[in-house]
């Protein structure tokens, strides 16, 4: 969906972000810890009109192709090779480079900046000049960047206007994977077997607030259908309290957090315990406020709206990302096609 002329530079290893897929290893099962569905429909409000588009004529028109199927109701869907598939789909035939950190900006003349970047692949420095730039980082990561770099009455102008904007939740991940055991998914009120199975339970501000059986999504074939296995995200009250001492550095929790997920899927689940359990934590899995809105149309008439319109012109510095357009992924896509179709990046 890039521009042909657009180069990418991403600070991972691989294309994804919080759109991040993992293999289980005891099935070698496929498994999402950010986003596990999303919606093929979203709406922009703009000039006193509301406006649908669908993801998958999105998706078409820009020669993006994704196997997906079903899940929850007739607008959820998955990919098959998991929810990272749909970044890779969108960069085939782009020019990308991965393991990219940016580390300061500054102003050659009115119309040009230069990104120093240190690329972790070759331990070293390198710079870029180009006239027109986007990031795409959470805010504290951006705010940080411009405090790096010398000092810009541009840099300067976007500091204050991102203050409101710089709030972001926490999110704990729990990955638990059973060699020989599945629940009786049905007397839960799930429905793995239907065509359009439902797998997820969200419970809003408890504990363990959001669980998905991926073993719906992605068959556990080392199993030989007799495992399972499930995601949980934490709340945001439960992910700030626990966040530091969460996992260690090959995320594996430590036996006081062991001891609690164990329990845990045997109170709701009545399950042994785990084969396996890998933990991961979001510093920056959500903004709080959402300029164009958290939910419903992306909302283009604000004066916020049109106050960045104009920072990114008059600074040759575009900031886009879940701040702007909300944390989920049919708004993103949806918001970044309408802003390019109608010349507004």
């Amino acid at each position: 969906m890039m521009k042909p002329e657009v180069v990418l530079l991403d600070k991972a290893r691989k294309p994804g972000g919080r759109v991040s897929t993992k293999v289980s290893q005891v099935s070698g099962a496929r498994f999402d810890i950010g986003a596990t569905m999303f919606c093929d429909q979203m709406e922009v409000n703009w000039m006193g009109k509301v406006s649908s588009y669908n993801l998958f004529e999105i998706w078409k028109t820009c020669g993006v192709k994704i196997d997906t199927k079903p899940i929850y109701d007739l607008h959820h869907h998955y990919p098959t090779l998991g929810m990272e598939s749909i970044v890779g789909s969108m960069l085939v035939d782009k020019t990308y480079k991965q393991s990219m950190t940016l580390k300061s900006l500054s102003q050659t003349n009115e119309n040009e900046w230069s990104l120093n970047f240190h690329s972790h692949l070759e331990n070293q420095s390198t710079e870029m000049v180009t006239n027109k730039v986007f990031l795409t980082l959470p805010i504290p990561q951006i705010v940080s960047i411009f405090e790096s770099s010398d000092i810009e009455p541009k840099l300067d102008r976007w500091i204050k206007f991102l203050q409101p904007y710089n709030e972001y939740r926490k999110t704990l991940v729990s990955f638990l994977s059973w060699k020989d055991w599945k629940p009786n998914f049905e007397s839960f009120g799930l429905k793995p077997e239907e065509p359009i199975p439902v797998s997820t339970i969200l419970d809003r501000g408890e504990d363990w607030e959001y669980q998905s059986w991926e073993s719906i999504k992605y068959p556990m074939d080392l199993t030989k259908g007799d495992g399972s296995s499930l995601l949980v995200q934490f709340s945001s009250l439960f992910s700030e309290t626990h966040f530091d001492p969460w996992m260690d550095a090959e995320k594996k929790p430590n036996s006081f957090y062991q001891e609690m997920l164990i329990q845990g899927v045997n109170e709701k689940w009545s399950a042994p315990p785990p084969d396996e359990i890998w933990n991961h934590r979001w510093k920056f899995a959500q903004t709080q406020m959402p300029l164009l809105g958290r939910e419903g149309a992306l909302q283009l008439d604000k004066e916020e709206f049109a106050e960045w319109k104009s920072l990114c012109q008059e600074t040759g510095i575009t900031i886009l990302g879940d701040w702007l357009f909300g944390s989920k992924l049919e708004r993103i896509v949806g918001g970044v096609y309408f802003l390019a179709h109608n010349d507004l990046l």
